[in-house]
């Protein structure tokens, strides 16, 4: 379980940080997550920079105590060993005492020809993580899908997910399995979500890097839009006890950090939002920036920064 803060002890000393938040040398960061346990900070990311003569996709995670010091990586995913090309866009939930982070491969390469497929990790404990196991393998089998979340509702798993086909381009998919080493169903006839904003239109934007997230007794979800890259925040229209809820989000608003020097191209790009009002009363943003796309296959200069904002809409930065 989470360990607990009180109101009276500093969370984070937010007036001695600086963005950017998080940067290493030659690697271009981005789809970054975070949790929190035992008085330690865990984040997982991308990491994009040059390995045995190419530019390859890890997935990595680093703790932290207080946003200024971070470790060496405590986890470090590559795919050589199943001659994946690469491993990207870790995504972390808490399940009761569980913690899953879910994952893709990169690159649409492998030894037996499959696209991008979807993987997930288990840990007690955010540190020591079993082996990696291939997600909705049923569904997608030479599908290229990116991007996955889960969460855990009227006793099953709903996963979200982005694919793409030639015939349609790309879709933002939902279903559900009781197990997530079970086979996957599509949630309703195909799964795919429908999302609307504010105006009650649905917007003219692909949707990806997914993040289920329940504020106020509400389900949410967090996505990447694009075109530009910005997080969006929807609210599911249902209350989530039906399993056709979880197809239709609305309300979509975009969370609008404050452009700073190390984000001026990509200001906010695959975000992740923390609810730790519990802790010091306010919410967390962890998002790349990047200045341009010129690198690391056109990833760009990525680092990551964090903001923080009591209601949503007004986002300071440290």
């Amino acid at each position: 379980m989470n360990s607990k803060k009180s109101k009276s002890n500093q969370f984070i000393d937010w007036n001695t940080l600086e963005n950017p938040i998080y940067t290493r040398r030659f690697w271009s960061v981005k789809d970054a997550c975070m949790g929190f346990r035992d008085d330690t900070f865990y984040l997982f990311f991308s990491a994009f920079y040059f390995d045995r003569w190419r530019t390859r996709s890890h997935v990595v995670g680093v703790k932290t105590k207080d946003w200024k010091h971070f470790s060496e990586p405590i986890l470090f995913l590559d795919g050589k060993e199943g001659r994946w090309t690469g491993m990207c866009s870790p995504n972390i939930t808490q399940i009761q005492d569980t913690y899953y982070l879910t994952f893709n491969s990169w690159g649409d390469k492998h030894k037996n020809g499959l696209k991008n497929s979807l993987f997930y990790l288990k840990s007690d404990d955010m540190e020591h993580w079993s082996d990696k196991t291939m997600v909705a393998d049923n569904l997608l089998h030479g599908t290229r899908a990116i991007d996955i979340a889960v969460v855990y509702a009227n006793d099953k798993f709903y996963l979200t997910w982005k694919d793409r086909t030639k015939e349609r381009g790309d879709w933002a998919r939902i279903g559900k399995c009781d197990r997530l080493d079970d086979d996957v169903q599509f949630v309703g006839k195909d799964g795919h979500m429908k999302f609307y904003n504010q105006n009650g239109e649905e917007p003219d934007m692909i949707h990806e890097n997914f993040e289920f997230i329940k504020i106020d007794g509400k389900w949410h979800l967090l996505s990447t839009d694009y075109s530009p890259h910005q997080p969006v925040l929807y609210e599911m229209e249902g209350e989530g006890g039906k399993d056709e809820d979880w197809l239709t989000w609305v309300n979509g608003r975009t969370l609008n950090v404050p452009k700073e020097g190390f984000n001026t191209n990509h200001r906010a790009n695959a975000a992740f939002l923390a609810d730790w009002r519990g802790y010091d009363g306010y919410f967390y943003l962890l998002y790349a920036g990047r200045t341009h796309f010129l690198t690391h296959r056109g990833r760009g200069n990525n680092k990551l920064g964090l903001a923080r904002s009591k209601d949503l809409v007004n986002w300071k930065v440290p």
